[in-house]
């Protein structure tokens, strides 16, 4: 694996203001179509502000406020390119052959970056092209291909040395093009056996081999400052998807609402800021039709409790909000027998860690409220805390009729009670049902995803198979109203 890295500029931050941007396009015959422009701020194209522009006698203009510099689309006629916009811009197009890279001429505040832009992406636009990627990938062994897009990175790190002017350029446009060049090589590196396995029936993926990943680090996945390149969201993408299949010892998920837990799961344990909202939002975004209700309501859940009720939550409430409507086919009927849980009225055992085993039916007469959950379950050790809370907001005499029980499904007993006393959860009433997946417990209440709740009442009835979570506002008032006095 060669080590040579990138450092094309020196990079820092910059803080700025909302300022206007002026956008001109001028053409050299009538158009009779209208343009638009689609800021990059949020990352998932459904979401990003679009502005339109009806084109008159040969010209068409936009007039935007932006907070910081920028990517943008402009499109017209089924083309779009590229533009870089910073506050203050008063960019004018000059557009001869419609919107290509190369054929258009940039003049005014910006000018500069944007021409340059436009003659590295009319020379280099097929190795930052997805769909380019995914053929060349299927369509060669590794070895061949790493050695082409590293020597396809060296010609881009070249092209960038030798610019003219590029000492003019903005410190945000030089960490863009640094970025866009670094994390493209090391996106197509992680991408290439994912996506040779999507592309079969098998039900493995192929590692790669460890030199290719060697100089591949935790940190270069936390990057809030790289958000705008599309390369690094592509190889932080692909980083959660590969490391989380490692995992799983290079199985495909047979499941999607398992396979949205681990990813889920590897994100919130690996990644921060910007870039673990960016994940979890697109990642919901793009599978929230495959998952189950419940799916969706755990992971939407956690974004929210992650950002605290912002911007993505906004966006993606609507979609979600729908599907956890949608009916629960793998949940279980409201005021089933907690009894019946190994059928024919018979009850499975759950070992305590005590060493004894003890039974739904050892529990009637209290109401339970019960979580399923798994030591290397993130979302799950995310909840600890509220339900502890919950538990601490109960009288004396209503804790006395309540039993708060961990149901783990952890493989083996050592895991498990080493993860009870890393999650400080050894004064609760905690059971273990081994087998992870395959376990009897499992396949009857038929969960696909964890963290997962239910309350049962003091006669032993399953009052709600997909009771709240410990962080949601009424589950308190749910569990005082089955005490009762």
């Amino acid at each position: 694996m060669r080590k040579t890295w990138l450092l094309l500029f020196l990079c820092w931050t910059v803080t700025t203001h909302a300022q206007n941007v002026n956008l001109t396009c001028q053409f050299t015959t009538e158009q009779d179509d209208t343009c638009t422009l689609r800021i990059h701020k949020f990352y998932i194209q459904e979401y990003e502000p679009v502005y339109a522009s009806k084109c008159l006698e040969k010209s068409c203009s936009f007039h935007i406020t932006i907070d910081t510099p920028s990517v943008a689309e402009l499109t017209m006629n089924n083309q779009t390119v590229l533009l870089w916009l910073e506050p203050n811009d008063n960019l004018i197009l000059k557009i001869d052959k419609g919107l290509t890279y190369g054929s258009i001429k940039f003049e005014g505040n910006g000018a500069l970056h944007n021409n340059f832009l436009h003659g590295f992406y009319k020379q280099f636009q097929t190795d930052f092209n997805r769909d380019s990627i995914k053929q060349r990938i299927l369509n060669a062994p590794i070895d061949p291909f790493e050695n082409s897009i590293y020597s396809a990175r060296e010609k881009q790190m070249n092209f960038c040395k030798i610019a003219t002017n590029k000492d003019k350029f903005s410190i945000a446009f030089k960490l863009y093009l640094d970025n866009q060049i670094r994390y493209n090589y090391y996106y197509q590196i992680q991408a290439y056996s994912i996506i040779i396995a999507n592309d079969n029936k098998g039900l493995t993926v192929s590692p790669l081999p460890q030199f290719l990943l060697e100089n591949i680090t935790p940190s270069m996945a936390n990057q809030d400052e790289a958000l705008q390149s599309e390369a690094y969201r592509n190889f932080l993408y692909y980083y959660i998807i590969y490391n989380t299949s490692k995992l799983n010892g290079f199985e495909k998920f047979k499941d999607n609402s398992l396979s949205m837990e681990k990813k889920t799961s590897f994100a919130t344990q690996n990644i921060n800021g910007k870039s673990l909202l960016y994940f979890m939002a697109y990642y919901l975004h793009e599978n929230v039709s495959n998952i189950s209700p419940n799916a969706t309501k755990q992971t939407f859940g956690l974004l929210s409790d992650i950002e605290k009720k912002g911007a993505y939550t906004k966006l993606l409430k609507p979609i979600c909000t729908q599907r956890m409507k949608d009916k629960e086919v793998e949940g279980i009927a409201k005021n089933t027998s907690a009894k019946n849980v190994g059928g024919n009225g018979t009850d499975v055992k759950i070992l305590g860690t005590n060493g004894k085993y003890f039974t739904f039916a050892d529990l009637k007469g209290k109401v339970v409220y019960v979580d399923f959950w798994a030591s290397w379950c993130g979302p799950c050790r995310g909840q600890f805390p509220f339900s502890k809370q919950l538990h601490h907001q109960l009288t004396e005499k209503q804790l006395k009729r309540v039993e708060f029980l961990y149901i783990s499904i952890d493989k083996t007993e050592e895991i498990w009670k080493k993860a009870i006393q890393l999650n400080e959860l050894g004064d609760f009433k905690n059971g273990l049902v081994p087998g992870d997946w395959e376990s009897e417990m499992v396949k009857y209440f038929k969960i696909s995803s964890i963290p997962r709740y239910m309350l049962i009442d003091k006669k032993g009835n399953i009052v709600d198979p997909n009771a709240k979570r410990p962080s949601e506002d009424g589950v308190l008032k749910d569990i005082i109203q089955l005490i009762g006095e």
